[in-house]
């Protein structure tokens, strides 16, 4: 039997199996040395790659869209080709805002939509999916932008307009699960951050 006395006596006093044996350690020390250098690798690869993608989307185009969005200044208008209208308001602080984020145009293109915000949400809800970006990082670089553009009315117009449109529910389906599973996870991502800060105020007023 291999864990009895008698295997390792035997084993240590022949030269063969002695360096068959360390050589089989040996092999398995660096094996797993390789793995955990790998899983660093792939864990840094995901997070730069993250970050690169919250870069790439955060334009200034994408700051006039999502202010836009948020304070409910943007309305679609559904006709042969359809296209958002921006709302006129007084308001002297949004006025002053819009023109600082140099929103001028009255009208803003599907397009334009389409190309900076929603595909680029679209594809990384497909990323989630396919396990290429963790839950956890896009829920902290992403989930602002995804919730508003969700929660949007003038988005929810357009994304309905289309579907009813083209007859195909599929439309920016990707995008439709990102969020609905940020609405489900967010919770307990923010809890389990909460207890990690916790934690660590704990350890470091420990004397």
């Amino acid at each position: 039997m291999m864990w009895t006395h008698d295997f390792w006596l035997k084993t240590l006093q022949e030269p063969a199996n002695f360096w068959a044996m360390l050589t089989t350690v040996i092999t398995l020390v660096l094996a797993a040395l390789a793995y955990w250098q790998l899983r660093k690798l792939v864990l840094t690869s995901r997070s730069d790659f993250i970050y690169r993608l919250k870069k790439d989307f955060f334009t200034d185009e994408a700051r006039r869209l999502i202010f836009l969005i948020e304070n409910g200044l943007l309305e679609f208008t559904s006709a042969t080709v359809g296209y958002f209208q921006t709302v006129k308001t007084q308001e002297g602080d949004t006025q002053t805002r819009m023109q600082e984020l140099g929103i001028t145009s009255s009208t803003v293109s599907t397009y334009l939509v389409d190309d900076i915000l929603l595909g680029p949400l679209e594809d990384l809800g497909l990323l989630l999916k396919r396990g290429l970006v963790s839950l956890e990082e896009t829920y902290e670089h992403f989930d602002t932008y995804v919730q508003i553009c969700a929660d949007g009315q003038a988005i929810r117009d357009y994304l309905q307009w289309s579907r009813e449109g083209d007859g195909n529910e599929d439309v920016y389906d990707n995008f439709q699960e990102l969020y609905e599973r940020l609405e489900r996870e967010g919770p307990k991502i923010r809890a389990r951050k909460l207890r990690r800060r916790k934690g660590t105020k704990l350890v470091g007023s420990a004397p």
